[in-house]
């Protein structure tokens, strides 16, 4: 009989549980919703219903695509050829006749959040990722979940009109952020749960990282940092950094501190004014930032494909002069899109439309999945001009598992081309397989055999 080593982590399969607070009628109206769409042969493909925990259709979506993350875009779209050339792992983006004088590496995960196990996993849980993520020369991440003062919510939906929320205890914070006397260099905190307990949660999620010498990004704890521009120094490069959100669930800022939070409302508004996000890219560039990164807390949830108008405002941001684009919140993968601008052809721009959740709140195949990108940065000249370039990126596709040892039960994440050759029981093979076609789907299956 196979000994697994690793195994699903005991969460749930999907999200049902969150609505088990709302009344029974609520509940029955979301089953029959469901059940008609369904059967009219809709939510196959992703549709316009607005964000609103209000609406029981908006629910009822919601629900649904987290059993059923949507594997087509936007009818009419065209977007699935649009991405199609970029479904890949490995890519080679330095301009011809590039000479690199000096190299680094940068690593990007997806959403760090509060997650079974994390606690007793502490210096565990990167175990087979440490060199993927820590062994790069700056590593970055959204941190999701707020640290607090108060009381560790549950993430819980009491009535209608309500979103989860999202927040960590020290434990699970330490485990999150630091791995052996390594650490995350820079995290996002521009997310949607940011304001998850309020003003005060993101002053002791500052405060915390401030102590730990962790860089953060999108969050301000004045007007006048709210006014600069984030930038962390590597080697002989200064990397500016620019950090939205969609949205905070529509928590109220602090009053007189509309500040605080770098919102653009992408998806809640049909043209989102774009305009400080690309006054602060120029202002990095203007600040003598050689490379400018864009990370932005976007999309729509449980979709493989990035939303069309994601396309273009990538394309507006990129012109722009951001570097590289990295998102995140869909809680899966989607696919990655590199872009030329027309300001500089030879120039290449990867845009991660979302990376998924290094550390998910439940046990779904798509959301345990997520990807760790790895950028090459490089400084040197091509025909005769000094340029600091993104000169290649790699995807690697890891996964959020249970690992056991003796009677103990451990969160890890693994890369999926080791997970695929472990001996595995039938059940967790299955997994493992879901897992599996999931990567084949949105990066082709160049995963795995990292070699080639």
């Amino acid at each position: 009989m196979t000994k697994n080593k690793y195994v699903p982590i005991d969460l749930p399969r999907n999200l049902d549980g969150l609505i088990e607070n709302l009344s029974e009628e609520v509940k029955e109206a979301i089953a029959r919703i469901t059940a008609e769409r369904l059967a009219e042969g809709r939510w196959v493909a992703p549709e316009t219903i607005d964000f609103d925990p209000n609406d029981t259709e908006f629910i009822a979506y919601w629900l649904h695509k987290t059993r059923a993350p949507l594997r087509k875009a936007m009818a009419g779209s065209g977007i699935e050829e649009r991405l199609a050339p970029w479904k890949g792992t490995r890519f080679d983006l330095a301009p011809r006749g590039f000479e690199a004088k000096t190299e680094y590496h940068l690593s990007a995960a997806g959403d760090l959040m509060f997650a079974k196990h994390l606690e007793e996993s502490k210096d565990h849980l990167y175990g087979a990722v440490e060199d993927l993520i820590f062994g790069a020369d700056l590593a970055f991440a959204n941190l999701e979940s707020t640290l607090t003062s108060g009381e560790v919510k549950e993430m819980a939906v009491a009535e209608k009109g309500d979103t989860p929320y999202i927040n960590i205890t020290p434990g699970q914070y330490e485990a999150l952020v630091k791995h052996k006397g390594s650490k995350f260099d820079i995290v996002q905190l521009a997310n949607n749960h940011i304001l998850d307990c309020g003003e005060e949660g993101i002053s002791t999620t500052i405060d915390q990282l401030a102590r730990d010498q962790i860089a953060f990004v999108g969050a301000y704890v004045s007007e006048a940092d709210s006014r600069s521009v984030t930038s962390v120094q590597v080697g002989d490069l200064k990397i500016g950094w620019v950090a939205h959100t969609w949205s905070v669930n529509f928590k109220p800022a602090p009053e007189h501190k509309s500040w605080i939070c770098d919102v653009t409302p992408f998806h809640i508004e049909q043209e989102p004014d774009t305009s400080r996000i690309e006054e602060q890219i120029r202002q990095a560039r203007a600040e003598g930032c050689d490379l400018v990164i864009l990370a932005l807390h976007w999309g729509l949830e449980h979709e493989f494909y990035p939303h069309p108008d994601q396309l273009a405002w990538a394309r507006r941001f990129a012109e722009a002069g951001a570097d590289a684009i990295i998102g995140h919140h869909p809680h899966v993968i989607q696919f990655t899109e590199i872009y030329r601008p027309e300001r500089n052809p030879g120039q290449a721009v990867p845009i991660l439309y979302s990376l998924g959740n290094l550390t998910p709140a439940y046990c779904a195949p798509a959301t345990v999945l997520s990807l760790v990108a790895n950028l090459r940065i490089a400084k040197g000249r091509v025909n005769g001009d000094t340029k600091t370039l993104i000169t290649g990126l790699e995807l690697t596709p890891v996964a959020f598992m249970g690992e056991k040892q003796s009677n103990c039960e451990f969160a890890a994440i693994v890369p999926l081309e080791q997970l695929n050759r472990c001996p595995l029981d039938a059940d967790t093979r299955a997994f493992v397989n879901e897992l599996a076609e999931i990567a084949d789907f949105v990066l082709g299956e160049s995963w795995r055999d990292p070699g080639k």
